[in-house]
């Protein structure tokens, strides 16, 4: 089955292939009535979704295999996870949401990732924690074009500024000022990128003046729809729809 799966797989334009996964991601979509996904999304079949009526996902993104995504407080007509045009969201990712999970466009989220906006209340340990309701106010926001690297933490509260790119491993408990190079547990700023000579920095060498370059992301994200309008995502990384690369 796999060797003949391969062979009418090479005997398909790169068109009619993307065709095909986009329909195989999305056949359940359908039948789901998802109405809040965008054109060209590739939602895999394993995605699991609690609250699909609090879900937006824009257009051209990539949502990966055994994904799960939570809803806590699920009601009509709120809107609690924004996933933006052009995000690639790797596999086996958790998000669960309190008040907003908010994803800007040109996101790419590796594979293991945790965005952690709602947790369980304790305000006593003569409860079970299971029993005693869940964080519905907190908001998590990751800006435009942000990397975050494999097996990353996001906690409740917290914004991560556009351009940013978060080390492999790293748990975020603050905020992250735009274009900072970030790493650890719990996280620190490495490198910002200086607006004026155009590089990266180390933090300690980031210049005093310098923020006042640093373009709005509305700005910033006009720069990237210039020089990338849509981009073409690798689907195959996050499904096993298709089977193997030779």
């Amino acid at each position: 089955m796999k060797n003949i799966k391969s062979f009418i797989v090479s005997k398909l334009s790169d068109s009619q292939i993307d065709r095909l996964k986009w329909l195989g991601g999305n056949f359940k979509a359908y039948f789901a009535k998802r109405r809040n996904v965008g054109k060209n999304t590739y939602i895999e079949p394993s995605v699991h979704v609690l609250g699909w009526g609090n879900v937006k996902i824009g257009e051209n993104s990539v949502i990966g295999q055994d994904t799960t995504i939570v809803i806590n407080k699920r009601e009509p007509g709120k809107v609690s996870v924004i996933i933006g045009d052009n995000c690639f969201i790797g596999r086996r990712n958790f998000l669960t949401a309190g008040g907003l999970i908010k994803i800007g466009d040109y996101a790419m989220i590796s594979n293991d990732c945790r965005i952690l906006g709602s947790g369980h209340l304790f305000d006593t340990p003569f409860m079970p924690y299971i029993a005693t309701g869940t964080t519905c106010d907190d908001v998590i926001e990751l800006g435009a074009n942000c990397w975050l690297g494999a097996n990353t933490t996001l906690l409740k509260g917290v914004k991560v500024g556009y351009g940013s790119i978060i080390g492999a491993g790293s748990v975020v408990n603050c905020d992250i000022p735009p274009c900072s190079v970030v790493v650890g547990n719990p996280s620190r700023i490495v490198k910002r990128f200086d607006m004026q000579s155009q590089t990266w920095v180390k933090a300690k060498d980031y210049p005093e003046d310098s923020d006042k370059y640093i373009p709005s992301e509305a700005e910033y994200l006009e720069i990237l729809k210039k020089k990338c309008p849509t981009t073409r995502m690798p689907i195959i990384a996050v499904s096993k729809t298709l089977g193997d690369l030779e």
